[in-house]
């Protein structure tokens, strides 16, 4: 019997924290929030602490108007912002399947990719306001798990589209690409078609790690797993573990996503939690507690909940591959993080932090996938 791969743990890096009430409780501005400063600082303290991934939030409109919460900047553009300024984190921007042109997204998260030598992942979600399809200018849609699983597909298939070495830089000929090594995808969707193919080369982890709310992106009509680490939620543990295992049907890894609020500052986690209660605006539109499983406490307790997570079953195999930390504070739960509960799952074996020049897929023991495109290998 093999040995599981270590529990992989990702945080959350999204302005205050990932509460509505926390930029009021910290009295950040709106130019704190979206400072290079600020943002490069926390993804080293997370990197040093031995997070797996970083995850970046996005959203076209503010979850309360007027309120400094809202102030954000796109993900991507922050993702790699942070890439030369890190050297083992994965990467992961929230980039939304609903209204953004596909060939773009596909192009923006190669390009990243590339910038981070194979650290980038893709959290696709799904945008559910009508607000949203105004600004961008669009009808809204009603299917969004269909527009999700169409977005996601001809993404994969325009990381395809240049395959492994189209690049040749033949000085002699003057030949930058072989063009028989470069394919359209000629995607035709339900909404939408692609043309193809990309403007960038290949990815260097030949697709990037993909990350959606398990149920977000409805199944591939060609039997193709399009989401490769699933995020679950519930209630309590035993919850999350049976949606864990419920989403190993459709996705190689599942993750839960978990809601945390320590004790710190010489005040217990739920102290805190009543008085970022008390100042959540009251017209914020995402409140906090969306399905996620949540941790109000001590270090110890966490370090507790996330090996009992992380224990496998009697086949040695896990329901649950890691987490998504959701600091509801960050510059107040990072530290105790850092401080208390990784360095005490490292030192039970339960975790361990990515290598240097390691992959985001290689951290989380996934394949490099081949090329669809590449006759040779069918030959």
């Amino acid at each position: 019997m093999t040995s599981p791969l270590p529990f992989f743990l990702g945080l959350d890096i999204d302005g205050a924290g990932s509460h509505p009430g926390a930029a009021a409780v910290t009295g950040l501005a709106g130019a704190d929030l979206v400072a290079g400063a600020r943002l490069a600082r926390s993804v080293r303290q997370a990197e040093n602490a031995g997070f797996t991934f970083a995850t970046f939030a996005d959203a076209l409109l503010p979850t309360a108007p007027g309120a400094p919460s809202s102030a954000r900047l796109e993900s991507v553009t922050r993702a790699a912002f942070v890439s030369r300024t890190t050297t083992a984190i994965g990467l992961v921007p929230q980039v939304p399947t609903t209204y953004p042109e596909p060939f773009h997204v596909a192009a923006q998260l190669a390009s990243l990719d590339i910038a981070t030598t194979g650290r980038g992942g893709w959290l696709a979600a799904v945008t559910r306001t009508p607000e949203t399809a105004h600004a961008y200018g669009r009808a809204a849609v009603d299917d969004l798990g269909r527009e999700a699983r169409d977005v996601v597909q001809v993404v994969r298939e325009l990381w395809d589209s240049w395959e492994d070495d189209a690049v040749i830089r033949d000085v002699a000929t003057g030949r930058y690409i072989d063009r028989d090594r470069v394919h359209h995808v000629d995607f035709e969707g339900e909404s939408f078609s692609v043309k193809g193919p990309l403007i960038t080369p290949r990815p260097t982890q030949g697709q990037l790690v993909v990350f959606a709310a398990d149920g977000d992106v409805a199944p591939s009509a060609h039997d193709e797993r399009l989401v490769d680490v699933a995020i679950v939620g519930g209630p309590d543990v035993a919850s999350a573990r049976g949606a864990a295992r419920d989403a190993h049907e459709r996705s190689p890894r599942a993750a839960v996503e978990l809601e945390v609020v320590l004790d710190a500052g010489g005040r217990t986690g739920a102290e805190r939690l009543a008085e970022l209660a008390a100042a959540t605006p009251a017209d914020v539109r995402s409140p906090w507690g969306t399905g996620a499983l949540r941790y109000v406490g001590d270090a110890a307790g966490l370090v507790g909940l996330l090996a009992e997570l992380a224990a496998p079953g009697p086949d040695g195999t896990r329901d649950v591959d890691g987490v998504r930390v959701l600091p509801a504070v960050l510059d107040v739960d990072l530290p105790v993080l850092q401080r208390d509960v990784l360095p005490a799952l490292r030192a039970a074996r339960v975790t361990a932090a990515p290598r240097p020049d390691a992959t985001l897929r290689e951290a989380l023991g996934l394949p490099r996938p081949a090329n669809r495109y590449d006759a040779r290998l069918s030959a």
